[in-house]
């Protein structure tokens, strides 16, 4: 077994997150910073402060996702495998926050979108 033991080793790579002491702190920080923001985001939405919170929240949940689910290859996967699952989790990465940051750029922002989930459709009048 390939369990982590003591602190992590000293990494900068973004392929490796989680063997890097500087970004397993950025990953406990947004964690916290997640737990504040994402009750703060519905409370205010919809309001002027809605879109700098949104923007926050989609770089903030990609990056903690990154770094968590690099914990998660390097205690399941095998190691010949690793490098190729490290290149995947960082593509799906990008492309999350690339879409997140259009959402809440040019759409209705991340809480919104939450948000209509629980609300009713509109109906469509009859012609």
């Amino acid at each position: 077994r390939n369990f982590h033991s003591g602190a992590p080793k000293e990494s900068s790579s973004v392929l490796e997150a989680d063997s890097s002491k500087q970004m397993n702190k950025w990953y406990h920080t947004s964690g916290t910073a997640l737990a504040v923001l994402a009750p703060v985001a519905f409370a205010v939405s919809p309001s002027a402060m809605n879109m700098p919170v949104d923007v926050v929240l989609g770089v903030l949940f990609p990056f903690h996702s990154h770094v968590a689910l690099n914990y998660v290859i390097s205690d399941y996967v095998p190691p010949a495998a690793r490098s190729g699952a490290r290149a995947a989790l960082l593509a799906v990465t990008i492309i999350t926050a690339a879409g997140l940051l259009k959402l809440n750029l040019q759409g209705p922002g991340l809480t919104e979108t939450v948000k209509s989930l629980w609300r009713e459709p509109k109906s469509e009048k009859a012609n």
